[in-house]
C-alpha cells in the first residue's frame, strides 16, 4: 500500500480512530495487539504510514493515548516484539555488479530486516534502502516526536535507549551500516542522559557532519 494513498485528512482520521481504540483498552496486551495489527494491515511497504500515525498522536494533546502507546511499547520491548516494518539490509542495498549508481535494489533479491519504529526510521535516514531517501529535516522532526511519545512511560524511557545502545554494538546480519550504528548510539546516549527530544534528534544527525566530503551514495558510506 503506497503512502501516497493517505491524504492528510485520512491520516488524521486514522490516527484519531487509533487513539480512541487505545484509550478504550486498559490492557497493554490489547493495546500492543492493536498496534501490531495496524502495522500488519498497513503493510511493510507502507510502514512509514504507521510512523506518521504515531507522530500525529505524539503531536496531539491526548496524553491518555500517548501513555497507552508508550505502555504497549514497554510490553513489546520486554518481549522483543516491537510493531515493526521491513527495510533492506545494508548488504542488500549496496550497488551490485551491473547496477548503475542510484538504482534501486531489486525487492525480490535484497534481504530485509524487521525493525521497530526508531530503528526503522534511523536506518531509512542513514543508509540506502528500498525507500526514497529520508531527508534530515523530516528525520529529525519524526524522531523528536517518537521520543516525546516514548517519554510518556518512565520504563520505556529506560528500556528503549538501552535497546538502541545494544543494537549499535551489534554487527550481526548486516542490518545496520556503521553510520546507522553511530546514530543509534548517539540517540541512546543522549536520550538516556535525559536530553529533550529535539536535542536527541539534533545529536542523532550531528555525527554525519564529517561524512559530507564523501559523495552521497558511494560504497564507502555503507561500510
Amino acid at each position: 500500500m503506497s503512502t501516497e494513498l493517505y491524504t492528510p485528512s485520512r491520516l488524521r482520521e486514522t490516527a484519531a480512530r487509533l487513539a480512541g481504540a487505545l484509550r478504550s483498552e486498559r490492557s497493554p496486551e490489547y493495546r500492543l495487539a492493536i498496534l501490531k495489527r495496524l502495522a500488519r494491515r498497513i503493510g511493510d511497504g507502507a510502514y512509514p504510514v504507521f510512523l506518521k500515525l504515531l507522530s500525529i498522536i505524539a503531536e496531539s494533546d491526548d496524553d491518555v493515548a500517548k501513555t497507552a502507546v508508550a505502555d504497549a511499547l514497554v510490553l513489546a520491548l520486554n518481549r522483543m516484539d516491537l510493531p515493526s516494518g521491513q527495510i533492506t539490509s545494508w548488504g542488500g542495498s549496496n550497488l551490485r555488479t551491473g547496477e548503475s549508481e542510484g538504482s534501486e535494489p531489486a525487492p525480490s533479491t535484497s534481504p530485509r530486516r524487521q525493525l521497530g519504529p526508531i530503528e526503522f526510521l534511523t536506518a531509512w535516514y542513514a543508509q540506502r534502502t528500498q525507500l526514497p531517501q529520508l531527508d534530515e529535516k523530516h528525520y529529525a522532526q519524526t524522531l523528536s516526536l517518537l521520543i516525546e511519545l516514548c517519554n510518556h512511560s518512565v520504563e520505556l524511557r529506560r528500556l528503549y535507549p538501552a535497546k538502541l545502545d545494544a543494537d549499535s554494538r551489534s554487527e550481526l546480519e548486516g542490518a545496520y551500516t556503521r553510520v546507522t550504528r553511530d546514530a543509534l548510539a548517539a540517540i541512546a546516549k543522549s536520550w538516556s542522559g535525559d536530553a529533550a527530544p529535539d536535542e536527541v534528534a539534533r545529536v542523532a544527525t550531528a555525527h554525519e557532519a564529517g561524512l559530507q566530503a564523501i559523495p552521497r551514495g558511494w560504497i564507502l558510506r555503507d561500510l
